[in-house]
């Protein structure tokens, strides 16, 4: 195999012709893994002589992938149209990016390219909270609906309220988040608007129901979408509204289920299978992938690129950075962070560097998370704040609540946040915000 290597602008590109087959593969990845090894500049790969491509050459692109350090970026050039349909059914346009041609990839790796106006301008990125509490799901129950309308009206005592105008005002100035409403009892389930015609979720807990039914609302049953899924774990909590996602059971739907667990099918399968549920997951009309990511590699998926990290929580877990626009949002629950000393050199700092949005377990005090429940695999406020500190994020989403904790005292552990988040502040001021189902964001 003949194997051209030049130079375009600050790139190394590698210019590889023939078939990559099992006869040629070999040369290939040596000299693949030899660049990204030896030389520092970001690597294009232009595919404009490579006839066919098989498995062992596909391989030999993930090689490259896993030995490049993580700054270093690849990508693929000028595949023909076998090739990229090869490339397309192994999915691994989420391994490596493709474009149409070389001045392509120099346009979107160039930051010359992409003026700061075009980045302001970007259209705002959505993120919606279904589902924000941890465990297990809770209900709001007849005394602390109670409890609210009896706070409602101690509150409205000697207030002029004749108007429905007057009353509005009431409820959205005067009354506590705590009485007017609630944080609501979903587990995790958070939506990250894409911007095109396909949905984007972070885990599949019950707060996934009510986003099915949102979707089925907004365009009919006969409308086919397409759901790219990121899971943090398989833990009950985090699959439990998996059953009952009603686009899974229509024909035309595309669920696409990321994650870094091997057992990611079996554990969705075995919540299905009898006698757990009466309705088997072989028989789900929609189409269902599972794709297996591995943590600190960046994939292209819906516009964004996503790079996970592995977490310390019991079966492990990973969060997930998504990034596009100069834009992050970092979801990371299930995490329990253990490290005596949180500064720079901490890895999840650098995970966490300058999001936009950082969504974080704060579903313990840190008393309790480095006493009674040590080992339980959550965190705490105050560790979320210092966390959010370090790296410079911009907003602190408080999330995964403590099932235990009613509106009142969620309400109260957000005041101290807020609080110690004043006091601990280095220069840097980080938002806090509380996150309830039904929240939105806009990025």
């Amino acid at each position: 195999m003949e194997i051209g290597e030049s130079r375009v602008g600050n790139y190394l590109v590698l210019r590889p012709n023939g078939r990559l087959d099992t006869q040629t593969t070999a040369v290939f990845q040596a000299k693949l893994l030899q660049l990204v090894g030896a030389d520092t500049a970001d690597l294009i790969v232009d595919f404009a002589g490579i006839e066919y491509i098989s498995s062992a050459g596909l391989r030999s692109l993930m090689a490259a992938v896993k030995a490049k350090p993580k700054d270093r970026r690849i990508a693929l050039a000028a595949l023909s149209p076998l090739v990229h349909e090869i490339y397309t059914i192994a999915r691994f346009q989420h391994v490596i990016p493709a474009f149409g041609s070389i001045e392509e990839v120099v346009a979107a790796w160039d930051p010359s390219n992409q003026p700061e106006a075009a980045v302001a301008n970007a259209p705002p990125i959505g993120v919606r909270f279904w589902g924000t509490r941890g465990s297990l799901p809770v209900a709001l129950n007849h005394a602390g609906v109670r409890a609210k309308i009896r706070a409602a009206l101690l509150a409205a005592r000697e207030r002029e309220l004749s108007t429905p105008e007057a009353i509005d005002a009431f409820l959205d100035n005067e009354l506590p988040f705590s009485v007017k409403g609630t944080f609501g009892g979903n587990t995790s389930c958070v939506q990250i608007e894409t911007g095109r015609d396909e949905y984007l979720l972070c885990d599949l807990g019950s707060g996934v129901r009510e986003f099915g039914n949102h979707v089925l609302a907004q365009h009919g049953p006969g409308h086919a979408n397409s759901f790219n899924i990121f899971m943090s774990h398989v833990h009950w909590d985090h699959i439990m509204g998996f059953p009952f996602f009603v686009p899974a059971y229509i024909p035309g739907n595309r669920l696409r289920i990321y994650g870094c667990h091997k057992i990611l099918r079996e554990a969705l399968e075995r919540q299905h299978a009898a006698p757990s549920f009466p309705v088997e997951f072989a028989t789900l009309g929609a189409t269902i992938e599972f794709i297996e990511l591995e943590p600190g590699v960046p994939y292209d998926v819906a516009g964004f690129s996503v790079t996970a990290i592995k977490q310390f929580h019991s079966g492990d877990s990973y969060g997930y950075r998504f990034a596009r626009d100069g834009k992050a949002i970092v979801y990371t629950t299930d995490c329990e962070h253990k490290a005596q000393l949180l500064d720079e050199t901490y890895p999840f700092v650098d995970f966490y560097r300058d999001a936009d949005v950082l969504i974080f377990d704060t579903m313990y005090s840190l008393a309790d998370a480095i006493s009674v429940k040590e080992d339980w695999g959550h965190s705490s406020n105050l560790v979320a704040v210092e966390l959010a500190q370090l790296a410079r994020a911009k907003r602190l989403i408080m999330f995964h609540h403590e099932p235990a904790y009613d509106d009142a005292k969620i309400e109260g552990v957000f005041s101290d946040t807020v609080r110690f988040e004043e006091i601990s502040r280095d220069g840097h001021k980080v938002e806090v915000i509380a996150a309830y189902d039904g929240l939105e964001l806009s990025v």
